[in-house]
């Protein structure tokens, strides 16, 4: 025998399609309309909890995430300068003075192009064996700064990937911050309806007390009743003057 739909068990208020502002003011609306109403004492404590959870919730933050574009960005233009550096020495000074030697299949590993097609971590392990044939290489190539240069193009990279990794994860700590803080609300406002419906036999009495007018379901139940109308509205004048 199958289970019941566990849509059934869903909490109403967790699943309203809304932006943070709206959430709140429609939590700010039940609070309202509830003590407005002076229910009586078995209202206090669940208005006094909801009450709490909106104090805990701030609007002004935004439950996507907060953008990683500066440490991402930073991650990106560090990795270019890396690449296009490895490339312009492979060009400039390994190819012409080290093709003809066994330690040039060395340098051929870790090409532009082969190290462009890794991931974050692979680039960097790989990277950092490269920074070491630089080091060990440049009396060779008779580029003398190669090594600094290099190390100086690696840690900024070692860098920027380290800080966009620490940026990841306060965002992530971030967003389950703010999924806790909406859910205090929707918690606080399903006990509050479920006391509503005992107290109310009429649903649209229990309703009165929830605005969801701002909710996206319902903005596109209303565009989809105002086109109705308008072409109720309509109809008459295209069919025309009666024969």
């Amino acid at each position: 025998m199958q289970g019941p739909n566990s849509t059934y068990f869903e909490n109403l208020f967790l699943t309203l399609r809304m932006a943070r502002p709206a959430y709140k003011a429609q939590a700010e609306y039940s609070l309202r309309a509830g003590r407005e109403a002076k229910l009586g004492a078995a209202f206090t404590p669940l208005l006094a909890a909801l009450e709490t959870a909106i104090e805990g919730f701030d609007e002004n933050l935004t439950d996507g995430g907060q953008s990683t574009a500066g440490g991402t960005g930073a991650y990106h233009e560090a990795r270019t300068k890396w690449l296009e550096f490895v490339g312009d020495t492979m060009l400039d000074y390994v190819t012409p003075k080290l093709r003809k030697l066994p330690v040039f299949a060395d340098f051929k590993k870790f090409g532009k192009s082969k190290l462009k097609a890794l991931d974050q971590p692979a680039l960097l392990t790989q990277s950092k064996t490269l920074l070491q044939l630089y080091h060990a290489q440049q009396a060779a190539l008779k580029y003398p700064t190669l090594g600094a240069e290099a190390d100086a193009l690696y840690q900024t990279l070692a860098a920027a990937d380290e800080t966009r990794d620490t940026q990841d994860a306060t965002i992530t700590d971030a967003r389950l911050d703010l999924t806790a803080d909406r859910q205090a609300i929707a918690r606080a406002q399903r006990r509050l309806k479920a006391q509503l419906e005992l107290t109310f036999e009429e649903p649209e009495k229990v309703y009165s007390f929830f605005d969801f007018s701002a909710a996206e379901s319902a903005r596109k139940s209303a565009k989809k009743a105002a086109k109705a109308a308008a072409k109720v509205t309509a109809a008459p004048a295209e069919a025309g003057p009666a024969a």
